[in-house]
């Protein structure tokens, strides 16, 4: 059961999802619900089991038509109710699902719905089971079909039961026992730190410039902010200092976009021409050879850029960092050092719907989140 709820904690809208999965103990039990399936479903992941976050895709056939859409849920935790989930969803279009369902791993199913709230799953693979969004409904459903608890295993929770982890099985099964998708893995920020340190600390000139150049990029959710704090604490204990340039500042601002497209209102935020990177790049240039530059910041609530000065250049021995999604732009390739935050997709999706319900609850809507990220954000990112 999927349904809007009030918290009073800082995130005021969540979307939960709590269900229960019963594995029947007897073999053919639910074959009679086979002739009755009415949606045909084939769900590629686009997440590992490793990660935070799973984001499947759903291509769903019925008599009604085609339905395609994306949903991200949380890991959740087993509760008295169920399996309770944060849960996303958003519909995508056809040509999205063809971009993103590059063998990925996948499970294909028949979709029995009996009663509301009761759906009966028969897998490709033999695998069946019954997902119940509803205690009432459960009760309803035993007693109809004269049925009852001890036909039935509760299996919530259970490894087995999770359908990424079962498409990631059948992926390895069909491919030699490799991998659809790397396991998320950190960010070393103490590697990171000490590669840093080196150019800052050597006596040998090493950068190509007055100061080195560190480049941060990843995608939008990936962690970048956070990670560039640790680099810039940790300089600070060895006594570096460091400045920013964050190609997020360089946005051009929402009314330039409209203007530049004949007043037809934006929908692409993330595409590189949203951004000046030829005047970042001349910034970073001017700061580089000891001059001032003006000094500018992207505005999240009016969509516009504030120019607040002048902003003076670092002092010898600091660390100039170039950061945001653009940075891995070529035009920043003069920088001495580069490094991703590898957050993967999943991840990186969840954590920004989280920063947004909890920074901008008025104007965040989840749903809308996930489905422009796969739209525009995660393209622009691999530079599709």
């Amino acid at each position: 059961m999927v349904e809007k709820i009030h918290t009073t904690n800082s995130i005021e809208q969540k979307y939960n999802e709590t269900e229960k999965t019963y594995l029947p103990r007897r073999d053919h039990i639910l074959d009679r619900f086979r002739d009755h399936t009415v949606k045909t479903i084939q769900q590629p992941y686009l997440s590992h089991p490793s990660e935070d976050y799973s984001l499947r895709l759903r291509h769903t056939t019925s008599q009604k038509g085609t339905r395609i859409d994306a949903t991200l849920k949380s890991r959740g935790e087993v509760v008295e109710a169920g399996l309770s989930r944060d849960e996303f969803t958003a519909p995508i279009a056809i040509n999205r699902y063809t971009y993103y369902n590059d063998n990925l791993p996948a499970v294909h199913k028949q979709r029995s719905s009996p009663l509301e709230s009761i759906d009966i799953d028969f897998y490709t693979d033999g695998y069946t089971h019954v997902e119940s969004e509803d205690p009432v409904a459960w009760r309803r459903f035993l007693d109809e079909f004269n049925l009852s608890d001890a036909d039935f295993e509760d299996v919530t929770g259970e490894v087995f039961t999770d359908n990424e982890w079962r498409a990631h099985q059948q992926y390895r099964r069909e491919h030699g026992g490799r991998e659809a998708l790397s396991p998320q893995r950190e960010f070393e920020s103490e590697i990171a730190l000490e590669a840093i340190l080196h150019y800052a600390k050597s006596r040998v000139r090493v950068s190509r410039g007055r100061l080195p150049v560190v480049r941060l990029y990843g995608r939008s959710g990936s962690g970048k902010s956070h990670q560039l704090d640790l680099l810039r604490d940790g300089l600070r204990e060895h006594s570096v200092e460091s400045e920013v340039i964050s190609t997020d500042d360089y946005n051009i601002g929402i009314a330039e976009i409209t203007r530049q497209s004949a007043d037809v209102p934006p929908t692409n935020f993330d595409h590189e021409d949203v951004y000046d990177l030829s005047t970042a790049h001349d910034d970073a240039m001017k700061l580089l050879a000891g001059k001032p530059v003006r000094d500018r910041r992207y505005n999240f609530t009016t969509s516009e850029p504030v120019f607040y000065g002048e902003r003076a250049a670092p002092k010898d021995g600091s660390v100039l960092f170039v950061e945001g999604l653009w940075a891995r732009h070529s035009t920043f390739d003069f920088a001495d050092l580069t490094f991703e935050v590898p957050t993967p997709l999943a991840t990186s999706i969840g954590r920004r719907i989280t920063r947004d319900l909890v920074a901008r609850p008025v104007f965040a809507n989840p749903a809308d989140n996930l489905g422009y990220y796969l739209e525009h954000a995660e393209p622009a990112y691999r530079g599709a």
